[in-house]
This record gives C-alpha cells, sequence and structure tokens, in this order.
C-alpha cells in the first residue's frame, strides 16, 4: 500500500561527510522559465525551461550529479521524457517513463518502437513519478538524478510525451513536443578550463608570447581585433580562448578543419552559442549540430570540442574551447578564424575578415598564420587590371593602330604590340586563376568559378587562333576574321561579367570598402579606354584622309573614304 526510500544513501560512519548534499549554488547565466518548483523543502531547482506553458524541465546540477524534473499541466497519466540522438527528432533516442506509481527505462527505435530496456540510461537513479499542486495547478511530475560524466559535453537533446488520463504504457500519446534548442546544463563561461592535475602551467615554451590571462600560457594578435590565447598540455590536448573585440552587433567563430584550411567538413564554434557543420559555403549548407559542445561526432577523422563556452566580456566577445589534438611528432592543431564586424545574422552573413592558424601541439608556438585576404586583394586587383586596361588597350591597338604606328621589320607594329598584350594577358589570368584554384576553393559564389573556367577556355582559343591567322589573301581570311572577332567580343563580355560576379563576391566574403575600392578601378579603366577608343577614331580617319588627299588629285581639298573603310570604323567602335 505504500512505498518509498531515502534519496541519499546512509553514512554509517558519523564522522564522514556529511549525509544530505549541501545546498547547490544557482548558475547565475541560467535560464528560469517556468514557475518556481522545489527539488526539496525550500530549495527551488536552480534552472528551468518551458516549451509551452503547460510542459516544464527544471534541473539543478550539484557537483557530479544532475538533478532534473519533468512536469506536465492536468495530466493524470503516463508520462515520458526522450533523451534523442538528434536534436529535433523523436527517435532514436533513450527514454525514461512514468505510469501509474512505476518508472522504467525504454529504448525509442526509429518509427517509434517503444521496447523496455534496462541497459540504457543506467546513470539515473532517485526516480519518481507523482502527481503534485504547484502554484494552485495540478501537475504530473516525474523526478530523476543523472551524473554529468555520462552526459557527452552536459549537453541534452530533450523531448518528451504524455497521455491526459491513461496509465497504460505504451500506448498514443496525446501530446509530444521537445525543445528547440540543446540544453547546456553548465551555461556559465567557465573561469578557467580543466588542466591535468600532473601538469602545471609553468610558463611559455620558447618562441610564444606570454598570454595575458594567468590561465594560458601563450597569445599572439592576429589583427586589430582579435587576440588568441591557448595552451598546449602534454597529454594532447590544446586549450584557448579567442578574444574579438566588437560589440554584439557582429558575430565571431572559430572552426576546426580537417583538411588545411578549408571551412567545408569544419566544425564551428559560434559566438551565438552554438556549432555548426560547415558543409558547403552557402547558409543552406550550414547546419546547426549543438549548443556549445552538444554535437556527436560521427567520424573518427572529424575533430570535435571536447569543451566549449561562449561569453560576452567588457565588450568583447569570448569563444573558449579545447580540443583533443594528440601527442604525436609534429602534431598540429589547424584553426579557422572568422568575424563579421557589423552583422550578427550567422550564416546568413559572410565573415568580413577570416584567418587561418596553425598550433604546434608539441612544442606550444604558433607556427603559422594564413590570411587569403592579401591574395584575394592580389588575384582582384591583377584582374581587374588585365581586363579593364590591358584587354582593352590591346583590341584598341590592333584595331586603329596599323596605319599609326607603321612597321618594324615588315610586321605592323600594332599587330606586334596586340599579340604580345594579349598573350601576356593569357598567361597572366591563367597564373591569377590557378592560384585562385588552389588558395580560394569553395569561397566563390554567383557562379564567379564557372564563369572563370569558361573565360580561360574561350581566351586561349582566341590566342591559339591570332597565332594561327591565314594570310590576307587566304580563302581562310573571312571565317578566321568572323570567328576570332566573335570570339573576341564573347571573351570580353564575359570577362565584365566575371569582374562584376567577383566584386559581389568580394563584397559578401571580405569587405564593401574592399569592393569599391575595384569596382573603381574597372569603371576607370573601361572609362578610359573608351576615351582612347575615341582618340583613335579620330587619329584613324584624320590619318585615312590624308592619305587620300595626292599631289595633282582633281578632287584634292575633297577627299573621299572608301564605304568600306569607312564601315570598317563603324564596326570598330561599335
Amino acid at each position: 500500500t505504500s512505498r518509498g526510500g531515502w534519496k541519499s544513501e546512509l553514512q554509517i560512519n558519523g564522522t564522514a561527510p556529511v549525509i544530505m548534499p549541501t545546498t547547490p549554488t544557482p548558475m547565475t547565466t541560467c535560464p528560469s522559465e517556468a514557475p518556481s518548483f522545489d527539488r526539496e523543502a525550500g530549495t527551488p531547482y536552480s534552472c528551468s525551461s518551458s516549451t509551452t506553458d503547460d510542459v516544464h524541465l527544471y534541473w539543478t546540477v550539484d557537483g557530479a550529479a544532475v538533478h532534473m524534473a519533468l512536469t506536465a499541466k492536468d495530466v493524470s497519466g503516463w508520462l515520458s521524457i526522450g533523451f534523442a540522438e538528434t536534436r529535433g527528432r523523436m527517435d532514436p533516442a533513450d527514454s525514461l517513463s512514468g505510469y501509474g506509481m512505476n518508472v522504467s527505462t525504454q529504448k525509442l527505435l526509429p518509427g517509434y518502437d517503444v521496447s523496455e530496456d534496462n541497459t540504457v540510461l543506467t546513470d539515473i537513479t532517485n526516480r519518481e513519478i507523482s502527481t503534485l499542486t504547484i502554484g494552485g495547478e495540478s501537475y504530473r511530475v516525474l523526478r530523476f538524478t543523472r551524473t554529468v560524466a555520462s552526459i557527452p559535453s552536459g549537453v541534452l537533446s530533450v523531448n518528451y510525451a504524455f497521455h491526459s488520463t491513461s496509465n497504460t504504457f505504451p500506448s498514443i500519446h496525446t501530446s509530444r513536443g521537445g525543445w528547440k534548442s540543446d540544453l547546456q546544463l553548465d551555461s556559465t563561461l567557465p573561469t578557467s578550463l580543466p588542466t591535468p592535475t600532473t601538469e602545471a602551467p609553468t610558463g611559455p615554451p620558447a618562441g610564444c608570447t606570454p598570454s595575458t590571462l594567468p590561465e594560458f600560457r601563450c597569445m599572439e594578435t592576429i589583427d586589430t581585433k582579435t587576440v588568441l590565447h591557448w595552451t598546449t598540455l602534454s597529454n594532447g590536448t590544446v586549450d584557448a580562448q579567442l578574444v574579438v573585440a566588437q560589440n554584439s552587433a557582429g558575430w565571431c567563430s572559430v572552426g576546426l578543419p580537417i583538411n588545411g584550411f578549408d571551412m567545408i567538413g569544419a566544425k564551428a564554434l559560434v559566438s551565438d552559442g552554438l556549432i555548426y557543420d560547415m558543409n558547403g559555403k552557402t547558409s543552406a549548407s550550414i547546419v546547426q549540430t549543438g549548443d556549445r559542445g552538444g554535437f556527436r561526432q560521427v567520424a573518427a577523422t572529424t575533430r570535435s570540442f571536447r569543451k566549449a563556452a561562449v561569453a560576452q566580456v567588457s565588450g568583447d566577445q569570448v569563444l573558449r574551447f579545447s580540443t583533443d589534438v594528440g601527442t604525436a611528432a609534429g602534431a598540429q592543431l589547424s584553426l579557422i578564424v572568422g568575424y563579421h564586424g557589423s552583422s550578427s545574422a550567422f550564416p546568413a552573413t559572410i565573415h568580413s575578415a577570416r584567418y587561418g592558424l596553425r598550433v604546434s601541439a608539441t612544442g606550444g608556438g604558433l607556427e603559422a598564420i594564413a590570411d587569403n585576404t592579401e591574395k584575394v586583394k592580389a588575384h582582384s586587383g591583377v584582374m581587374v587590371a588585365v581586363w579593364a586596361y590591358v584587354v582593352p588597350f590591346a583590341i584598341l591597338l590592333k584595331r586603329f593602330g596599323t596605319d599609326l604606328l607603321g612597321t618594324v621589320w615588315g610586321y605592323p607594329v600594332a599587330f606586334i604590340l596586340h599579340g604580345v598584350l594579349m598573350l601576356g594577358s593569357a598567361i597572366t589570368t591563367s597564373i591569377f586563376s590557378a592560384v585562385a584554384f588552389k588558395e580560394f576553393r569553395g569561397d566563390a559564389q554567383h557562379y564567379h568559378k564557372e564563369l572563370g573556367n569558361a573565360l580561360l577556355v574561350v581566351m586561349w582559343v582566341q590566342v591559339v587562333l591570332g597565332l594561327a591567322a591565314p594570310a590576307k589573301d587566304s580563302q581562310l581570311r573571312i571565317p578566321f576574321v568572323v570567328s576570332h572577332t566573335v570570339l573576341g567580343i564573347a571573351s570580353f563580355g564575359m570577362a565584365i561579367g566575371q569582374m562584376e560576379s567577383g566584386l559581389r563576391n568580394v563584397e559578401e566574403l571580405y569587405t564593401e570598402s574592399m569592393k569599391n575600392d575595384l569596382l573603381t578601378a574597372m569603371i576607370v579603366g573601361l572609362c578610359c579606354s573608351a576615351a582612347l577608343c575615341l582618340v583613335f577614331f579620330v587619329m584613324k580617319k584624320m590619318c585615312t584622309r590624308r592619305m587620300a588627299v595626292l599631289p595633282g588629285d582633281e578632287n584634292k581639298g575633297s577627299p573621299q573614304v572608301p564605304d568600306d573603310e569607312d564601315e570598317e570604323v563603324i564596326t570598330a567602335v561599335v
């Protein structure tokens, strides 16, 4: 007719530590969304979170244990809490259910196949199902205690289900739901990350700038806003803290890549307190996988955060984390650091600055800093110079310069300069395109890569055609002129589109001011080319008229330019 037990084991030796646990210290940043609810008489739960007004979850972290309670308003039937493998899905999950006065554990398999399983959630103790009155309302209450060490990264993906009146279990629920975000049991930023007791921080290694923070050994100033502090330990762990000096208007992140400094495939800790899988460069391919370390490692090759937390300290954004690197000779930790200075919308906005860092896990020093910004500036600047200045000038030389510049070694100077400039432009474009393919893999959007590949093919076909140009009296001359002209127009049009897509990439991936500088340079180059076209046109027209006025000509003073010459000039201007 009655049953019960003591929530704490009885200590026979009275001189041992106190029998009942000490009152836990509430976490200062712990959410408290639900009505106050006592874990014990006079001792409320430290934290609470609600999905609706009717369902609440309470918890208190007390040393190595976390005491939890799930409550459902106006419910007298069975009540179940599930710890899902994937946030947002009910199955698969390990669950604890209370029905009548019974409490048991189950395995919820895909397809909602529920089976009793006493091999799951074996860390749970003090399980209890009851009905209580809280704030004048009736609640079904499922209480239990778990060990913190059994919860990966201290993060839970929680679902619930219940039947309003029936205690027959399992049976179809009358309501179910879950929390949109994983629950972080310890939501405060730790003052220091744990270090092995066998190794005390005695000072920075050789070649390492001493950290200004007492819990770290080394530091490196990445740019005027960003500083990395870290400690490498003999057990193969790197503890680190990234500080970005900016207010909450912008976001910052640190990623653990698996392939050099490529962001694709990395795990990223972001200042919004979430961890993301960087499956691609578009917003749709960046997937949230957990809160501050709550994701599950899916492959042995995927490096994960051992512990992670975020905070806002004196206007600075702070990301603190640790990860396992290993103790093998030459072991290194690669990091990708990025931030946006004005937008907090991640991943909708791309970084305004990004860096790649490599830390030695054995020596402790920062061995390399890779910043693509300067390479992007060089790539963009050279491409604008080639296609907004050099190529238009080479085209104008060939079209208008034959009669103006004369010949050398029997060849028109304009033809020689045109060939040299176009060949040089093709080689330069190919070199800097190769740099882009190697250094910026995956960065480009707006079909920049696809346009670049097409432009390279058309450009080199155009060069080969120019080098193999048939003689003027050849029957192939007309097909050559037509194809060379069409390809020339096509390649230059593609180049304009390529520069436009490149400018959009620069604005989104880097800064608007960098884009504006390049845009100004491009417009100036094209305007200069247009002005030079007009100058060449006038000079050629004057030269043609002068050649048409011959001594003793009866039409002297009224030179006539052949119709086909006029047509050629007009076509060139168009």
